[in-house]
């Protein structure tokens, strides 16, 4: 095994390779005009490119171009244990090895075509943000002479496909980061369910939408009943325990259009467009009645419950409207739900 020679094959391609690799898009589709370049620029009868996978034990193949197998069939993934010699040293040394056919060895990479000769196995190296060089995957070529291919092309089109792949993982991590920012900045961390401030902006955009419509808006505010007193009783730990129980509770009972928050420690709120409100809080108080006792005994939730636009047609205004009807219902006693015309 050698690295593949160097010959007087022009490189084509490159600058419009280069050029693929700057600018935006998908992926795969990058990947599939670079593997066309690379074949091209090459005269190579096959070409594909494989991702090492999350594990670390193999190579998933992503994208190829020219002849395969004896049947036509697509690469498959390359388990690395018992691979080609040429494949597992490419990986672990980082640098191109090149070798020519002997079927006894290729037996573990059997989409290479079976009118190639010769062969070279091309590692995809990038830099991680330390400068510590990351191999991505690895790029396979094939030829149907025993001739081998000009190594700068086939180099260069190997670091650019290396380039777009480590540019791909870097974008989907920027992604996942802002995604996980928007869920902290929008979550309630202990319960998973919308906070204070998701609540409100949705509480003000439910608005705006029923005033344009003319359509009712029902908003009910739930309360752990006893909650300060068993927190004293059984610890922080058990409090919150309750507190996931009862907002699993909560999201498990309402409507998917309907927006469940935490609004305060103990409180929770759900906006019920087009719905007075009243049937989802006793929905909710039941299936609660029905979770079994905490460490100190049953768990219940009282509610108060209003509407737009009878009790207030301004976000501030129904939402301490909701308020006192919520405090009303405490004041009745556990698992009350109290709607607010009913106040006395």
């Amino acid at each position: 095994m050698t690295d593949p020679p160097e010959s007087t094959a022009p490189a084509v391609s490159l600058l419009d390779a280069a050029r693929i690799v700057a600018r935006g898009g998908p992926l795969d589709a990058k990947l599939a005009t670079l593997v066309d370049h690379a074949r091209t620029a090459t005269h190579a009868s096959h070409v594909s490119v494989h991702i090492l996978d999350a594990e670390g034990t193999g190579l998933v193949p992503v994208s190829w171009s020219g002849e395969t197998g004896e049947n036509g069939a697509p690469p498959a993934p390359i388990a690395l244990e018992g691979v080609h010699e040429a494949v597992a040293s490419a990986l672990t040394d980082r640098r191109p090895m090149s070798f020519a056919r002997d079927q006894a060895d290729l037996l573990s990479l059997p989409f290479l075509p079976a009118t190639a000769q010769a062969f070279a196995a091309i590692p995809l190296v990038t830099a991680d943000d330390e400068g510590a060089a990351v191999v991505e995957g690895l790029l396979l070529w094939a030829s149907s002479t025993a001739t081998q291919s000009p190594a700068e092309p086939l180099l260069a089109m190997a670091d650019l496909v290396a380039v777009a792949i480590r540019q791909a993982r870097l974008e989907n991590a920027l992604t996942e980061h802002a995604d996980w920012l928007d869920r902290v900045a929008n979550t309630d961390p202990l319960t998973g369910l919308a906070n204070r401030r998701t609540f409100e902006r949705m509480l003000q955009l439910e608005l705006v939408r029923a005033s344009r419509q003319a359509a009712p808006i029902g908003l009910a505010l739930f309360a752990i009943d006893g909650l300060a007193d068993f927190e004293a009783r059984a610890g922080a730990a058990a409090a919150d325990d309750v507190l996931r129980r009862v907002a699993a509770t909560l999201a498990e009972q309402l409507r998917l259009i309907d927006t469940v928050a935490r609004i305060a420690p103990g409180t929770f709120a759900a906006i019920c467009p087009g719905a007075q409100g009243t049937e989802a809080a006793a929905r909710v108080r039941d299936a609660v009645g029905q979770l079994g006792p905490s460490p100190t005994g049953p768990i219940s939730v009282s509610a108060g419950v209003v509407r737009f636009p009878d009790e207030g047609k301004e976000a501030d205004e129904l939402l301490g409207a909701g308020q006192a009807a919520l405090q009303a219902a405490l004041m009745r006693g556990p698992g009350t739900v109290l709607e607010a015309a009913a106040r006395s």
